[in-house]
């Protein structure tokens, strides 16, 4: 198997699992005590345990992305302005 063949196979196979992180992009909403939170990286741990894949969808306006542990996640829309995730609203 060729080298770039080989980067492809890993590639896909980290893809296709689950990601272990989500990345949020918050911005305030009226008063600033709710807010937006919208769904635009996730990121999959290496197998060493010693870093993360990141796949952003978006890149944050004012820089802040927040990472949290990924649920169960059952919208199927990668567009949808999600709630904060329990207990952060």
């Amino acid at each position: 198997m060729s080298n770039g063949e080989n980067n492809q196979s890993s590639h896909t196979n980290r893809v296709a699992r689950k990601p272990d992180l989500l990345g949020y992009t918050v911005r305030p909403i009226g008063d600033g005590t709710k807010s937006s939170w919208s769904k635009v990286a996730a990121a999959w741990a290496h197998k060493d345990g010693q870093g993360f894949e990141l796949r952003m969808e978006a890149v944050p306006v004012d820089g802040r992305l927040v990472l949290r542990a990924a649920q169960e996640d059952n919208s199927g829309d990668p567009d949808m302005v999600d709630p904060a995730p329990a207990g952060l609203d």
